[in-house]
């Protein structure tokens, strides 16, 4: 993937771009119109929600932006790059280099211990141990959890592996971070622990950060809505960013 080029008015430099995407999925007995004909851009550094009930695209426009699955027609751009002309191995690429994910699963590895669960994608990058400790170390720190470093995820709660994967997302300094329902199996405190975790690397380091959600606690710490309805988006309304903690 090539660096990410300077803004000069051209929308294939913002954080993402899609142009008239279509997701549809072929099934019996007639198919789903998943994602229908959106457009839009998302510059760097926007603290963005996609909110939208259960089957309204919200999940599958995510996974269309992150290369995850790729669109039946249309464009996306990621930092300046048309994914939908790579390679599968150039996909894997990119998301390895340039896209962070965090999915309400966690998706942490067992037998890993936190710090070696935040720094595995820098490690399949190839990147210095000490480097990727020291990222990692700053981040535990920044988030409130240090000590916890040695634990494996069995040993920490629900908030915390939450807080792991989302260190694990942006400590390889991606262009965006792409979260589906990260927040959906946390109880109230730890989601907006999360919240202000997220809200801080935002505010601190310029991650841009694209949900997908339909939890009210997220789209009102956005700093952007998109309400997406039956594949399509039905408004885009920026909001008053939250202040930071």
């Amino acid at each position: 993937m090539s660096a990410i080029p300077a803004h000069e008015g051209n929308p294939r430099s913002a954080a993402v771009r899609t142009e008239e995407v279509w997701k549809v999925f072929e099934q019996e007995p007639e198919d789903v119109q998943a994602v229908r004909g959106v457009t839009l851009t998302i510059e760097p550094g926007e603290f963005v929600a996609m909110a939208g009930p259960s089957g309204s695209g919200k999940t599958t426009l995510l996974n269309l932006i992150g290369g995850l699955t790729r669109p039946t027609r249309g464009t996306v751009w990621v930092a300046g790059v048309d994914v939908t002309k790579m390679s599968n191995r150039e996909l894997a690429r990119m998301r390895l280099e340039h896209v962070g994910f965090v999915f309400q699963a966690y998706n942490l590895l067992p037998v890993l211990t936190a710090l070696e669960n935040a720094e595995f994608p820098m490690l399949l990058r190839g990147m210095p141990e000490d480097e990727r400790n020291r990222r990692v170390s700053r981040l535990f720190e920044r988030t409130g959890l240090a000590g916890l470093e040695d634990r494996r995820p069995g040993k920490l709660s629900g908030g915390q592996q939450q807080r792991v994967a989302v260190i694990r997302a942006v400590a390889g300094t991606p262009a965006l971070v792409l979260a589906d329902e990260p927040t959906a199996n946390l109880d109230s405190v730890a989601s907006e622990q999360l919240l202000d975790m997220m809200e801080e690397l935002n505010h601190g380091l310029g991650t841009t950060f694209v949900f997908a959600t339909h939890d009210p606690k997220v789209m009102e710490r956005s700093h952007r809505l998109i309400r997406l309805v039956d594949g399509a988006v039905a408004s885009d309304e920026p909001r008053e960013p939250h202040p930071p903690r």
